[in-house]
C-alpha cells in the first residue's frame, strides 16, 4: 500500500517538494533582487546642485529671514550713504569749464553777467535751480579757507543733465557783494593767462528718477585771463595841428586783444599815454567792448605836445633801448571809466594800476605829426600859418624837431665813429653832426610831404 502510493507519485511532483523551485518562490527571489538594485541606486551620492536645492527646499524660511534682515540693514546704507557718496564724487569731479560769456560794467555796484558752462554725468539727472557763489581762491593751502563772503552770486537755472550737457546762465544783473575782493580777482584776471575761481553751492538738489538727493559743491575751476592785453598796439594814428575847437588833436585805431573767453563791456574808458613817468596825452574810447580775440576800437584824444620840450631829456633817457630799434616805447594806464554817466570804480581799480606797454616806429610818429601839421595850420578857411609858427603855438617851442633830430643826428655820428660813449653823445654836435642833422630834417620833410600828397 505504501509502495503503491510511492510508485504512483509523479517524480517531478515529488521532487517539487525538495527539488525544482516553485513559481511563487521564483517571483519572490526576483523581487528581492530588484529591491537590492533600487537600494543601491538610491544610495548614490547627490551632486552639489542637488544638495543646494535640497537645502533651500528644507531651510528656505531661514534664508528668507536672513535676507530680510540684510535688506533692512543694507538698503538704508545704500540709499543714504553709498549713493550720496557716489553723487558727491561725480559732482567733485566736474570741471565746470567757462566756454563763453560776457561781463558788462554797467553800474557802480552791480554788473550784467552771462556765462556758458557744462556738466557731465554718467546717468540722467535733473538739477534744480541753485545759486553759485563766486570767491577769490585762498591765498595758500595751509588752512586759510579764503574770504567768508562771495564777491558775486549767479543763479544757475534748473537743468536736465545726461552725459556732457551745456548749461547757459542767462544775462542777469548781479549785485557786487564784496567789491575789494572783486577788484583783487579782476586784477589777477587782467594780469594772468589763466587763473583760479572758487565756486560754492549749498544744498545742490538732484533727482535720479524718483530718488532725491542734496549735496554741497566746493570747486576751484580754471578761467582764461586777459594776459595783460599782450599784443596791445596802435593800428593807425593821425594828428590835427593845431587842434580843432574840441581840443582833440589825434585819433586812430588801437589793437586790444582779449585772450580770454569772456567778453568785457567796459563803457567809456580813458587812458593816459606815458613815456616813463611823463604824461604825454589822454586817449578816449567810447562804448568799449572787448570780444574774445583781437579788437580794433577807434580812439580820439589829446597828445600833449607842449610837454615834449620841457621833458625831452627825461623822455629820451627812457627810450635808449627802444630808439636803438628805431622805436618809441610808450605805456598806457587807465584814467577813468564811465557808463551812462556813472563812474565805475571797480573797473578803475584795475585799469588805473596797469602800465600796458606798446611801441610806435619813430619815423611813423614823426610822419604822422608832420602830416598833421601840413594838413592843419588853419581852421574853416583861415589862412594857413607857417609850419614852424604852427609848431611854436602848439609846442611852446619851435625848436622841438630840431632838438629831436639833433639827437638822432648825434646817434648817426656816433655810429659812424664806431659808437662813442654816453659822455661824448651828450656834448654839442660837431659840424659833421649838424650837417647830418640838417640832412635828416630835409629828408624827413620831403618824406612827410610825399606822405601827405599820397594821402590827399
Amino acid at each position: 500500500m505504501v509502495g503503491s502510493t510511492h510508485k504512483g507519485v509523479d517524480p517531478s511532483t515529488a521532487h517539487g517538494a525538495a527539488g525544482a523551485p516553485r513559481p511563487e518562490n521564483t517571483l519572490d527571489d526576483a523581487s528581492s533582487v530588484d529591491d537590492g538594485v533600487n537600494e543601491k541606486a538610491q544610495a548614490a551620492p547627490l551632486t552639489k546642485g542637488q544638495k543646494v536645492k535640497a537645502h533651500f527646499k528644507r531651510w528656505w524660511w531661514v534664508h528668507a529671514i536672513v535676507a530680510a534682515v540684510l535688506l533692512i540693514i543694507l538698503l538704508p546704507i545704500l540709499f543714504k550713504v553709498i549713493i550720496p557718496a557716489i553723487i558727491k564724487s561725480i559732482v567733485d569731479k566736474q570741471d565746470l569749464p567757462i566756454t563763453t560769456g560776457a561781463l558788462n560794467f554797467t553800474e557802480p555796484d552791480r554788473l550784467h553777467i552771462t556765462l556758458d558752462t557744462s556738466l557731465d554725468t554718467p546717468l540722467p539727472v535733473n538739477i534744480d535751480s541753485l545759486p553759485l557763489a563766486m570767491y577769490e581762491p585762498p591765498s595758500n593751502t595751509t588752512g586759510d579757507d579764503g574770504p567768508a563772503n562771495p564777491f558775486l552770486t549767479l543763479q544757475m537755472p534748473g537743468s536736465y543733465i545726461n552725459h556732457a550737457t551745456n548749461i547757459t546762465i542767462p544775462d542777469r544783473i548781479t549785485d557786487i557783494t564784496d567789491k575789494p575782493q572783486l577788484i583783487r580777482w579782476f586784477n589777477k584776471f587782467f594780469d594772468e593767462p589763466e587763473l583760479q575761481l572758487r565756486i560754492k553751492a549749498h544744498d545742490m538738489s538732484l533727482h535720479l528718477g524718483s530718488l532725491h538727493y542734496t549735496v554741497d559743491m566746493d570747486k576751484t575751476i580754471r578761467v582764461p585771463g586777459l594776459n595783460y592785453l599782450k599784443g596791445f598796439g596802435v593800428v593807425d594814428m593821425s594828428f590835427t595841428i593845431p587842434p580843432p575847437a574840441s581840443g582833440y588833436n589825434m585819433n586812430g585805431h588801437l589793437t586790444i586783444p582779449n585772450a580770454g573767453v569772456v567778453g568785457l563791456g567796459m563803457g567809456n574808458v580813458s587812458f593816459n599815454i606815458l613815456a616813463g613817468d611823463i604824461n604825454l596825452g589822454l586817449v578816449h574810447i567810447d562804448n568799449l567792448y572787448l570780444a574774445p580775440g583781437n579788437n580794433t576800437p577807434p580812439f580820439y584824444g589829446e597828445f600833449y605836445f607842449d610837454q615834449l620840450v620841457p621833458n625831452l631829456s627825461a623822455i629820451l633817457k627812457t627810450q635808449e633801448a627802444a630808439l636803438a630799434d628805431g622805436m618809441l616805447e610808450l605805456h598806457t594806464s587807465g584814467n577813468s571809466t564811465f557808463y551812462n554817466g556813472k563812474r565805475i570804480a571797480y573797473s578803475e581799480g584795475v585799469l588805473n594800476n596797469k602800465r600796458i606797454p606798446f611801441r610806435v616806429p619813430v619815423t611813423s610818429l614823426l610822419l604822422d605829426v608832420l602830416s598833421g601839421v601840413l594838413q592843419g595850420g588853419g581852421d574853416h578857411g583861415q589862412t594857413k600859418l607857417p609850419i614852424l609858427d604852427t609848431l611854436g603855438d602848439v609846442l611852446g617851442n619851435k625848436t622841438l624837431f630840431e632838438n629831436m633830430l639833433d639827437h638822432f643826428g648825434k646817434e648817426v655820428v656816433d655810429a659812424a665813429n664806431g659808437g662813442g660813449d654816453k659822455g661824448k653823445r651828450a656834448v654839442s654836435m660837431t659840424g659833421m653832426g649838424k650837417k647830418v642833422g640838417r640832412s635828416m630834417k630835409m629828408n624827413l620833410l620831403r618824406l612827410g610831404l610825399r606822405s601827405w600828397k599820397a594821402k590827399v
